[in-house]
């Protein structure tokens, strides 16, 4: 993931995370169609695709990732207002004096609540 949202600079980077029970087993970047530093919009059929092939392996939409690169750290007024899935969370990742780091939110009430993660090297 992290390696996705480097190659996708200065663009933000998008995509879908998949497994179980709030642990991630598989992750599916997707084309950011806006092609933008501070807005992203994920390619439509890569969607739908994504979604279709979580179901059909049986797993769950875990989370919607995407980056900032320039900041926020939390999810912009956009993404809040964007949200299309209640019940995934949003990742977003970003750049700051510790290097790219990635902070989860669940969006589906009307506060901004923070999840905890635990980001595993993959080898």
């Amino acid at each position: 993931m992290l390696h996705h949202v480097q190659e996708c600079l200065p663009e933000e980077a998008c995509g879908l995370l998949a497994g179980r029970e709030g642990r991630v087993s598989q992750v599916m970047p997707v084309e950011n169609s806006a092609h933008s530093a501070i807005r992203f919009r994920m390619d439509p059929q890569a969607q739908v695709s994504g979604l279709l092939g979580i179901e059909a392996q049986g797993l769950e939409l875990v989370a919607i990732y995407h980056s900032h690169p320039s900041g926020p750290e939390t999810p912009s007024e956009t993404d809040r207002a964007e949200v299309y899935d209640p019940e995934a969370l949003v990742l977003v990742w970003c750049f700051g004096s510790r290097g790219w780091q990635a902070r989860a939110f669940d969006l589906g009430g009307n506060d901004l609540l923070e999840v905890p993660v635990e980001v595993e090297a993959v080898e």
